[in-house]
């Protein structure tokens, strides 16, 4: 049990860092984004992003599904880092004619690499400065090999500019690989300043704002505060959950999934708890006839087997979670156990412990095994001493 909710809470945390490392936690763009495949340029505002990156702790309500009431509650934290962005649909053209279509995201000096460091694989980021249009070129290993490039190579972009193809000349920086293929095979990292003078926009205009925040859980509060409270009519506020719903949709599933093994295995344990505490009864028939014909009451002689049983299960609990976390301890610092990235987004098993789900599933285990106990300890009451005695 601990190993599988360490398992499924590291799934849940390692594929969102991922994609939020990716994609910030909230995007603001041109609310004319949502109705239109063109992008509709935004002002990159420092009063509007200063306002942004102002935002700690809020305070909000929430409708209490149990009871129907209004609940107060406080976010975690705030936000920490607002960064602008341009995304813009373009063919990659390698020396030997190969041909990929890629979503280019640009970027500019105030893009914070730092979160990008575990999934560099191979050279470096983008040298991306302020006044100084950049000709390199960040790509996925995916891509790299599908068009037989390299580092230090340079490849020919065609952008898109009014039905017409407008070409650039790039040198390939670095490669990258974060394991979400979806991205891995479409996305490049260039200088946003390269997409402006294309487009033929102004040095301020950019396609929309990337949000990041404390802490996940806060996304939603945090994201309606924005939109309602700073953004002006044009622009609109959207979680990357609600951008990339069939991501976190397959997540939640999984959660489905960990319950569901959840509740086979404490059914399994609590049947042999069962069935070892039945058989322990019937071994022990010649003393609960002794004990009774002395005047011993079933209900004291049912609370013996149930401190027994409690004593062997607490035993046992010491027992599973130094194995249980000892192992997921070795998995977290070895990575022993490999997964197929291409299918589960992640190349290892991802353990991460919480110190709640250790203490629930220990207390609840000893709870339900208590409550469960107590049945086949019935059979006590039906032991008369005279048969037993007799048979003796």
């Amino acid at each position: 049990m601990l190993l599988s909710t360490a398992v499924l809470l590291g799934f849940r945390e390692g594929i969102s860092e991922k994609v939020f490392g990716f994609w910030g936690h909230i995007h603001i763009t041109d609310t004319r984004m949502s109705r239109s495949f063109e992008i509709s340029p935004v002002t990159n505002d420092k009063a509007l992003k200063d306002s942004i990156l102002a935002i700690e702790k809020l305070y909000y309500s929430t409708i209490s599904h149990v009871s129907g009431k209004i609940d107060e509650r406080e976010t975690s934290g705030g936000v920490y880092d607002v960064v602008p962005y341009i995304i813009v649909p373009a063919i990659v053209n390698s020396k030997d004619d190969a041909m990929e279509a890629v979503l280019l995201k640009g970027v500019n000096e105030e893009y914070n690499w730092d979160r990008f460091g575990q999934y560099l694989k191979e050279g470096s980021y983008p040298v991306i400065e302020k006044g100084k249009p950049s000709r390199e070129i960040m790509l996925s290993q995916q891509t790299s090999k599908r068009m037989r490039v390299r580092v230090g190579e340079k490849v020919i972009i065609y952008f898109l500019k009014d039905q017409e193809p407008v070409k650039r000349a790039f040198k390939i920086s670095g490669l990258y690989k974060t394991g979400l293929e979806e991205y891995d095979k479409k996305v490049g990292f260039i200088d946003m300043a390269v997409i402006q003078q294309v487009l033929e926009w102004e040095k301020d205009k950019v396609a929309g704002f990337e949000v990041f925040i404390d802490d996940i859980d806060d996304v939603i509060p945090i994201a309606d505060y924005i939109y309602e409270d700073i953004l002006p009519p044009n622009l609109y506020a959207e979680t990357i959950k609600e951008k990339f719903a069939s991501m976190f949709d397959w997540i939640k599933m999984q959660d489905i999934n960990g319950i569901l093994l959840l509740f086979l295995m404490t059914l399994v344990a609590l049947i042999n708890m069962c069935t070892a505490l039945l058989i322990f009864i019937l071994e022990r028939s010649t003393m609960i006839g002794v004990l009774k014909s002395i005047g011993l009451s079933n209900w004291n002689l049912r609370k013996v087997f149930i401190y027994v049983s409690l004593w062997i299960s607490v035993f046992s609990l010491v027992i599973g979670n130094i194995l249980g976390i000892g192992l997921g301890l070795l998995q977290q610092s070895t990575g022993m156990i490999k997964l197929d990235e291409a299918n589960y987004y992640l190349s290892e098993v991802p353990i991460r412990f919480d110190l709640w789900a250790i203490v629930g599933i220990n207390l609840a285990t000893i709870l339900i095994t208590i409550i469960v106990m107590i049945i086949p300890t019935y059979l006590v009451t039906k032991i008369k001493p005279i048969d037993i005695l007799r048979f003796q």
